[in-house]
């Protein structure tokens, strides 16, 4: 939770001027990222993204294995975050706890949009803020629809969709 609220208002602040242009610009040079995306970012930016942590360990004091999940669960999500691929099914953005869940297609919107979607693990910020990209649950089950209709082609005819694209 603590750093769920630290990095959506963090990252709310580095998307506006002067602020963005600074710190925050480099990793956007990603509009549809990858997972080398994911940890593309200057030193200012670098800073902001990892000072959460001693800051809530000073408050909180916490066994260090503890502290070794949360890092590396932290790195896998921000890579899958970053992949453009989703894994999660239909009805997803609209079920009653799943809602809440980011999904890759969230982020993927927020490197194509810029301007919303600014959340981490969890969609309550967004979603109290108004921030959420008011087509998002369209947009997540077009995906979802995509990633289902090229699983059901034959394997000629999968490669031909995605020499298209």
């Amino acid at each position: 939770v603590w750093h769920e609220t630290w990095f959506y208002w963090m990252h709310r602040l580095v998307h506006r001027k002067p602020w963005f242009k600074l710190i925050h610009l480099t990793h956007h040079r990603s509009t549809n990222p990858s997972p080398f995306a994911a940890y593309a970012f200057n030193g200012y930016e670098a800073f902001l993204e990892a000072i959460y942590l001693p800051l809530f360990v000073l408050l909180v004091p916490m066994h260090p294995m503890v502290i070794l999940v949360h890092v590396g669960y932290a790195m896998i999500m921000n890579i899958w975050w970053h992949s453009g691929y989703e894994v999660f099914p239909s009805g997803w953005t609209t079920g009653r706890v799943t809602k809440w869940i980011n999904t890759s297609t969230h982020h993927n919107m927020h490197h194509s949009h810029f301007n919303g979607n600014f959340s981490l693990y969890f969609n309550f910020w967004d979603r109290v803020c108004g921030t959420n990209f008011s087509n998002y649950d369209e947009y997540f089950e077009a995906v979802v629809a995509r990633r289902k209709a090229v699983r059901h082609l034959p394997p000629e005819a999968e490669l031909e969709a995605e020499h298209a694209a």
